[in-house]
């Protein structure tokens, strides 16, 4: 049987290197960092393709998601991590490449790419604006079904449906009865199964109403404004891969072609 190797003795004080420990450790030294550089090689290749993103929840669902296959058609071997949360992410704490926020122009620290703002507006199903006869014409909304949305931002400037009838002199109880939701909800989901008539921004709504799903029952010129603005955040400083330049970049032009998209459908 072969003799054992010993490279350390057990002592009082505490573990000593033996003579064969002393005379092997330049190579041992030399395998470690070898083995370290392999390591360090394949955590890159796993993280080369990578793409982490945080998003809002509802903007994630209703207009994200429905784009980010065309940026999948390009570039196949993305590994895309996309995380739908309307928790303020920390980039750098929680990994993170990208974030796509709806917000005030961002603190120090951060690169903001503006990518475009929003407009309130009702919306709701043509069944829906069919019984209820409604049109440019329509003066008061007493009697209509309302979708409420409690604390759908901090905007400030979001409109809801007290602000709107003011704004547009339409007679409207902002107490009135109908389906009320609080904090995350867009209402988008509401209008679409006929709930009632939702304040929602138009980038959310875009699709339906493009689609069909969802009329814009008092035209395009009964809209407000928002404050915030959607914007494409990263970390000051950061060096991307090539895969995350051209995620930024598709964003980029994704957003253009939105910005000219919506400016046809409201004015026309």
């Amino acid at each position: 049987m072969a003799e054992k190797l010993v490279l350390v003795d057990l002592s009082a004080v505490g573990a000593i290197p033996t003579e064969e420990a002393l005379r092997l450790k330049p190579r041992l030294t030399t395998g470690f960092s070898v083995i370290a550089e392999v390591l360090s090689e394949l955590n890159e290749d796993h993280t080369v393709n990578r793409v982490a993103v945080t998003l809002p929840e509802s903007f994630a669902e209703n207009w994200f998601t429905k784009r980010i296959s065309d940026f999948y058609r390009q570039n196949s071997a993305v590994d895309l991590r996309l995380n739908a949360s309307n928790r303020r992410i920390d980039l750098v704490a929680d990994g993170f490449d990208f974030a796509i926020r709806y917000s005030p122009p961002p603190e120090a620290g951060l690169d903001a790419i503006d990518l475009f703002g929003d407009e309130v507006l009702p919306v709701c199903t043509p069944g829906f604006r069919d019984r209820y006869e409604l049109s440019g014409t329509v003066k008061s909304l007493r009697g209509i079904p309302i979708v409420h949305l409690d604390n759908r931002t901090p905007d400030p400037q979001w409109s809801g449906w007290q602000d709107w009838c003011q704004k547009f002199n339409v007679d409207g109880d902002p107490n009135s009865g109908g389906v009320r939701y609080s904090e995350i909800s867009s209402g988008l989901q509401a209008a679409l199964a006929g709930n009632g008539l939702v304040l929602c921004g138009i980038t959310e709504a875009y699709d339906s109403i493009v689609g069909g799903s969802l009329v814009l029952p008092f035209g395009t010129e009964k809209r407000m404004p928002t404050g915030y603005r959607y914007r494409l955040l990263s970390v000051s400083g950061r060096r991307f891969s090539p895969i995350q330049k051209r995620f930024r970049d598709w964003v980029i032009e994704l957003a253009i072609d939105f910005r000219q998209s919506v400016s046809e459908l409201l004015e026309g």
